[in-house]
Order: structure tokens, then sequence, then C-alpha cells
């Protein structure tokens, strides 16, 4: 079996997957470049733009920074196959304790850092950001957010929402069925929008509604987590079959968001630049599993922790990048560093206060998060039981 991971006899398999991590830094980074080196000179609208204020141009790296954008398909495909693998023989209670504490605390200290610096840099009002402060607080489904990445968020919760059902209707079995319908759906879609007779499908596609629903980007969920179910559970005919539509799936809406930002930056075509990275990223994705075992052999103890917090900093480097690592920009660009300098100044200035976020404030907020949840989780849970008891009497 060409994905099978290597698990050894007797051992768990909630164990760090060593390349999991590093995919997850390359996304979050792709997305950081495309940001900092790209929508920063040319999207007037972007956050990116109004902090640097046209302080500096990168016209050299505009061909790789302007696919950085594929980080995100890239990031949903990786959740998949990791709420996947966490999901199994997980309670609903401990699925859902889990998500909270990955996902909230994470938001309330970046939302604030950032909410603070709009305030200080932005030329917005500060009733408008406080507006935007608190509808990112609660992860408001729809625009607008304190930071324009805070877009994915919400689809995020969607995807944990379908899992969290099934477990709760300890139909936690039934995953591959519900991703394979999920998968399909999205990838019939981009099917249909990919051909001329049913011109305008793809807008549609792509509507925020459309997102939510697991429309657009269900088939890179599903991707992810049929890779799960491939190398912990087995190939079979049909794995294989639902993967690689889901794969084509990925592939057309990804070539639908490269039309879409040639059109924005108005420049010209990627040549499928895209397309090859993602797949490549598959790639990477499973000689990670197929060679896990040796990475960890080669990295050893400490190199493993040092790239588990790599990959725990991904999350709060993909919120905080944008005002810290322009900023950041903007300030080395007063003491006269030259463009290319700046830049690699603020993605390493990102990457830091991300490390720090990761590694220093976010477990202290998420212990004492963890006493509120845990409380609330069993309070309800009592509730259910004597109102289920109670129904049977």
């Amino acid at each position: 079996m060409i994905l099978q991971a290597h698990v050894p006899p007797g051992e768990s398999r909630k164990t760090q997957v060593v390349g999991i991590d590093l995919l997850r830094f390359f996304a979050a980074s792709a997305v950081m470049l495309f940001h900092l080196a790209c929508t920063s000179w040319i999207i007037p609208s972007s956050e990116a733009m109004m902090l640097l204020d046209g302080k500096a141009r990168f016209p050299d790296l505009l061909e790789l920074a302007a696919v950085g954008w594929i980080g995100v398909p890239i990031f949903f495909t990786i959740s998949g196959f990791v709420i996947a693998y966490s999901a199994e023989g997980a309670t609903p209670e401990r699925f859902l304790r889990s998500r909270l504490l990955r996902l909230m605390p994470g938001v309330w200290i970046c939302a604030t850092i950032t909410f603070l610096l709009a305030l200080a840099f932005l030329p917005l009002s500060a009733t408008a950001l406080t507006l935007t402060y608190l509808r990112t607080l609660v992860l408001f489904p729809v625009p607008t957010w304190i930071d324009g990445v805070y877009w994915t968020l919400a689809i995020e919760i969607a995807f944990y929402a379908v899992v969290f059902t099934l477990l709760l209707l300890r139909a936690g079995h039934r995953l591959e069925i519900v991703m394979t319908v999920v998968g399909l759906i999205s990838t019939v879609i981009w099917i249909a929008a990919s051909t001329p007779w049913l011109p305008g499908l793809d807008v549609l596609a792509s509507k925020r509604i459309a997102k939510l629903l697991l429309i657009t980007h269900g088939c890179d969920f599903a991707l992810g987590v049929f890779v799960w179910l491939m190398a912990f559970r087995g190939i079979t005919r049909q794995r294989l079959v639902v993967s690689c539509l889901c794969g084509l799936g990925s592939l057309l809406q990804i070539a639908y968001d490269a039309r879409a930002t040639e059109a924005e930056l108005g420049i010209q075509t990627f040549n499928y630049v895209p397309e090859l990275v993602f797949v490549g990223f598959l790639t990477l994705l499973a000689a990670c599993l197929v060679l896990d075992r040796q990475l960890h052999a080669v990295v050893g103890q400490r190199g493993a922790a040092w790239i588990r917090t790599i990959g725990l900093a991904t999350y709060p480097l993909y919120l905080l990048h944008t005002f810290v690592g322009v900023l950041a920009m903007r300030f080395a660009l007063v003491f006269s560093l030259p463009p290319l300098a700046s830049l690699l100044f603020g993605m390493s200035t990102a990457c830091l206060a991300a490390t720090a976020v990761a590694t220093r404030v976010e477990p202290a907020l998420r212990m004492w998060f963890g006493r509120i949840v845990d409380r609330t989780l069993a309070h309800l849970t009592r509730s259910f039981r004597a109102w289920r008891a109670a129904s049977q009497i």
C-alpha cells in the first residue's frame, strides 16, 4: 500500500506526523508572502497596502508571491486530514473541547493585537474598527473582520460541525460516507462550472454562502479525510477513486481562483503553477506519511519538538502576519533598508511574534479557557442526561 503510514505494534496513532507541521508552515509562509510581497503594493483595498502606503514594491518577486494564496486550499486539505485523525475514537465533548481550545484563544489574542495596531495605523474610524473587532472575536461568518484572513475560519468551523454532528449522533464510523457525499457534491459542481454550458456557475460556487456550505472547498476537506483513511485504514479502490475525484475538484477550484487572481492583480497567466504546487503538496504529504518513522529518526526527539513548535505557530502566523509583518517592513524602510531586506525583516518579525504567541501567551489563555469549557460541558452533560432519564419515565 503506497500510502500506508507506519505505526509500530501497540503504539498509539495519536502521535505527531512530522511532515504535517512542516507543510503547515509552508502554507502559512506562502500566504504571508502573497500579502507582504504582492497585495501590499497592488491591491488598494487590502489591509497590507493601507498599512504600507506604497512605500515598497516587489515586481521581481511578483511571479512567485502572486501564487501564495495556494496556501489556503493546502490548509483546508491538511485540516481534513488532521480533523479525521483527531476525531478517531473521540467523544463529542472531547472533540468540541479540543476544537474550542485550539481555535478561540488564538483568535482572541491575535485579533486583539491586530485591533490595537489597526487603531494606531489604519485610516479607519475607531467605531468601524471596534465593530469589526467584535465580529472577529465571535468569528461572525460573513464579512467584515479586523483582518481579511479570518474569512477561512468560519469555513473550518463548518467542517468541524459536520464531524461534531456525526460524533454527537454516535455515527463517527460514517465519516467516510458523509465526506464522500460532501466531496463529490463539491467536485461535481466544479466539473459543471468548468464546462461552457453553465456560465457563471463558478462565480456562484465561490459565493460566501457556498463556502459556508462546503460547496467551494468541500473537495479539499474530503481529500484530506481520504488521505487519512488510506494512510491509516488502508487503500481500497473506492477510496482511491473518491480521492482522485476530490483532487480533480480541488484542481478545478484552484484554476478558478487562479483566473480570478490574475484578473484582480492584472498579471499574465500563472501557467498552471498553482495547480502544480498543489500536486506537489499532495506528493509531499504522501511521502511524509510513508517516511514518517524515518523522519522521526532523522530529526530526533529535540528536532521533532522544534518542528512541533513551528506547527503550532502557523495558526497565529496566519492570523498576525499582515499587520505585524507589514508594520515591521514599514519600520525597516524608515531606516532606509532596501525593499527586499524589509520584506525579510517583516516575515521574520511575524514568525517571531507568532512563536511568542504560540509558546507563551496562548497556553496561559487556553488553560483558563479550558477550565471554563470543562465546567460548561460538564453542566450540559448532566442536564442532557437528566432530560434523557426524565423522558424515558
